[in-house]
């Protein structure tokens, strides 16, 4: 009856926001990530369709990056870096699945959908930002190579407008780059996007939120982060193949970190 209850509230666009900025902090074991990864796992295997159409979309997605760069190969790499930036975004379906089957609630793609509609202003909003930074680090990136760098090694820009990334000192500028906002953007998003799935809160509180789940716990939060690189990384290796189970995995991981990050009350 609960969860029924629940499941109308939702989809008649109840909003049970919260003050996210008075919202408490748990602390939490620096071991912590990987029993996040046993109970993704566990999620997963519940969700087996949900689990394979988002699994799915992201790998299309990443292959669909490569093919686009096909005719600049040297913005490959940058375009897989912002795909994978939009991770958090992207999950967002998987946060309403963990949700629902933690709750007891029935799970689908369409439910996972549905219950995203409800949250369509904040959840839009966070994304346009997402887009709009990842955006403004691929062409930044290009400009802050040809005004710093070109003075040192003016071979290396002529190789960038040819659309090459081969001079190694572009392809460091590029991972560094990429490297520093992908940190800011994990910092940003890491409760931000469940937040406001589950409590509906502002995308400004809920980025505050996550900055401070972060700062409280930098010991787990770093090797967090690590597994989700390492992971994001294999599955590129495996052509994206891989996202098809490692995308809903860290998706429902995350939703598990969020529910220890956030004590819920």
């Amino acid at each position: 009856m609960h969860g029924e209850m629940t499941e109308q509230a939702l989809s008649d666009g109840h909003r049970d926001s919260v003050d996210a900025h008075q919202l408490p902090i748990g602390a939490v074991a620096p071991s912590m990530p990987w029993q996040w990864l046993r109970q993704g796992w566990g999620t997963l295997w519940r969700t087996p369709l949900v689990s394979a159409f988002y699994g799915g979309l992201c790998a299309a997605a990443g292959l669909g990056a490569v093919m686009m760069s096909q005719a600049m190969p040297g913005l490959t790499v940058k375009f897989v870096i912002g795909l994978l930036m939009l991770g958090p975004f992207l999950a967002a379906g998987l946060y309403v699945t963990a949700r629902r089957s933690l709750s007891g609630d029935r799970t689908g793609i369409g439910r996972s959908l549905a219950l995203d509609a409800s949250r369509r202003s904040s959840l839009a909003l966070f994304g346009l930002v997402l887009v709009m930074v990842v955006s403004f680090w691929l062409m930044a990136t290009a400009v802050l190579f040809a005004l710093k760098v070109t003075t040192v090694a003016p071979t290396a820009y002529t190789g960038f407008l040819g659309g090459g990334m081969q001079h190694p000192l572009m392809m460091l500028f590029t991972l560094g780059s990429g490297a520093l906002l992908a940190a800011a953007v994990f910092a940003s998003s890491i409760v931000a996007v469940p937040l406001i799935v589950d409590r509906d809160a502002g995308p400004v509180a809920a980025v505050q939120a996550s900055w401070r789940a972060v700062t409280a716990n930098p010991k787990p939060m770093l090797l967090w982060a690590a597994i989700i690189v390492g992971l994001m990384l294999l599955g590129t290796a495996t052509a994206f193949i891989g996202m098809l189970v490692i995308f809903p995995l860290l998706g429902y991981a995350s939703w598990h970190a969020y529910r220890d990050l956030i004590p819920q009350g």
